[in-house]
Formats: C-alpha cells, structure tokens, sequence
C-alpha cells in the first residue's frame, strides 16, 4: 500500500517489494488471489501501466493475479534441487 501511495516518488526495486509482500503473505496463501484483490482494491487491475517503478510493480502485481496457485505449487514440487534432486 506505502508503495502505490507513494506514486512516482518509489524509486523501486519493484521486484523487491513483490518479493517482500509476497513472503509476508505466509505460507499456504494464494499469492495469485491475493494480488488480484490488491489491484481490484486499488483499481490497478488494468489500464495503463503507472510511469517508472511503481508501473513495474503494478506489472508483476498483475502477473501475480493471472498465475494461478496450482500451477505455482506444481512448480515448487517438480525438481528437489542439489543432491537431494538426484539421489533416489
């Protein structure tokens, strides 16, 4: 929220911030539903993309709101990385 208040004057990284709500959500929330709320809330669902960082971050939010939470548990589970991901 301090972000898109903030407007032009976030200097970013947007990714960093993305990433940083993201882990605050906890485990087990569905990142997806939970920025598709954030942009409908702040009316950022779609429509012109803001100028400078904020406008990256309202892109990765929407990114967020189109991957669904199956599809993100799947990629998670696919390949243990390290020795683990080879030993049987």
């Amino acid at each position: 929220r301090q972000v898109l208040d903030a407007g032009p004057e976030f200097r970013g990284p947007a990714e960093d911030v993305l990433l940083t709500w993201t882990l605050r959500l906890g485990d087990g929330a569905d990142a997806g539903a939970a920025a598709a709320r954030l942009t409908e809330a702040y009316g950022i669902a779609d429509g012109p993309l803001p100028e400078g960082a904020v406008g990256r971050l309202v892109e990765l939010l929407r990114e967020a709101a189109r991957y669904p939470q199956a599809r993100m548990g799947h990629d998670l589970k696919r390949r243990r990385g390290g020795r683990r991901g080879r030993v049987k």
